[in-house]
């Protein structure tokens, strides 16, 4: 910028000299052309030319302006002609290196990651690894979570390419194939799945779909899991636990029904125990294949109803349920009735498969 300054400054002096020495009134520089008439003076030029009325115009420029206005002319159309092709030469700067910021960030984007450059087609191919780019943000391209498979194709990178192991046996290439995943989750699909699952979260319902031949059809009803909170976990609703059916037959079972008393409660339930307990002794049995087969069984079965008894009464002894007590009862009097009473039913129902079996039985 300084040389540009001193040599235009210096042009431009040299410039305003020459034009102040030509156009002086004493030059000759401009004269009339051969057959050209001059210019007839008018009398305003007479009245300028009167003697002792002497203006600017019949001055030379280097009298009019003197030796410091020349220079300073100089140099302030220097200073104007250099702030001129400064902010011309910024303009061209600042264009070019914006376009440098675009190529940059082109090539940026297009290219692909170091690590994947050495992957050959057999291991990943290009579609594949461009559904795998997009459907993860670019920041964790470098580093994918470990849940991903794009993940294993990095260490796969990490493995083989040159430089490093060239060769991969069969079973690992077969293991390779195998374990990939058959389809790759978009970026749409993965942002509709969180969709899903934060609406679903948030109502506290889930659609109710019925199982097909290969595949699982809507049925456009949903089911409230959730409870009036939104973080009690004991309210959690559930087909099992919170539909009619589920607490009607819950409600109808021999422990909750209403209006028995623990003898009958304890009847009844070792009653069912023991005609079912016998049946995989005799079946399943290392006797099973011989006359005694059925003997065996009872009295495994028999065994098994004494230890269930022998626990529930020292559950009643130590525990001491209320559920079955009358009033002015001891404490867990009621449970230690259920539990004597199912001992016997126990026992009963044993008896009775036994003979069922003996006589019906092949």
């Amino acid at each position: 910028m300084c040389e540009f300054l001193t040599t235009t400054t210096a042009l431009t002096l040299s410039a305003v000299g020459a034009a102040n020495y030509l156009l002086g009134p004493d030059s000759q520089a401009f004269t009339a052309v051969h057959g050209q008439r001059p210019h007839a003076p008018t009398a305003h030029d007479m009245q300028l030319r009167e003697p002792g009325s002497a203006t600017v115009l019949d001055r030379p420029l280097q009298e009019a302006l003197g030796a410091k206005g020349l220079v300073g002319f100089g140099m302030g159309f220097g200073a104007m002609v250099a702030a001129a092709r400064g902010v011309a030469r910024s303009n061209k700067r600042r264009v070019a290196r914006r376009a440098a910021e675009i190529d940059v960030a082109e090539k940026t984007e297009t290219k692909p990651l170091p690590y994947f450059e050495t992957l050959p087609p057999s291991i990943v191919d290009k579609e594949t690894l461009d559904k795998l780019l997009a459907a993860l943000p670019k920041e964790q391209w470098d580093d994918p979570p470990e849940d991903s498979y794009l993940y294993t194709l990095k260490c796969y990178a990490e493995t083989y390419g040159p430089g490093k192991a060239t060769k991969m046996g069969w079973y690992d290439y077969i293991y390779m194939k195998v374990s990939g995943p058959e389809f790759f989750d978009s970026a749409e699909d993965i942002a509709n799945r969180k969709k899903w699952f934060r609406d679903m979260s948030e109502k506290g319902a889930f659609p109710m779909e019925f199982p097909g031949p290969s595949n699982v059809w809507e049925s456009g009803a949903y089911l409230q899991w959730r409870g009036e909170e939104y973080f009690a976990g004991d309210q959690v609703k559930t087909i099992v636990s919170d539909s009619r059916f589920s607490k009607q037959f819950i409600a109808n079972t021999a422990f909750y029904r209403e209006g028995l008393k623990p003898w009958q409660r304890g009847l009844e339930i070792g009653m069912a125990h023991g005609y079912f307990i016998i049946g995989p002794f005799v079946s399943l049995g290392p006797l099973r294949n011989t006359p005694e087969a059925a003997t065996v069984g009872l009295l495994a079965g028999c065994a098994l109803i004494g230890l269930v008894s022998v626990g529930g009464l020292l559950f009643g002894t130590l525990i001491k349920p209320t559920l079955f007590d009358r009033k002015g009862d001891p404490p867990a009097s009621g449970f230690q009735e259920l539990i004597n009473w199912h001992a016997l039913g126990g026992i009963g129902g044993a008896g009775f498969a036994h003979a069922l079996i003996t006589v019906f039985g092949s």
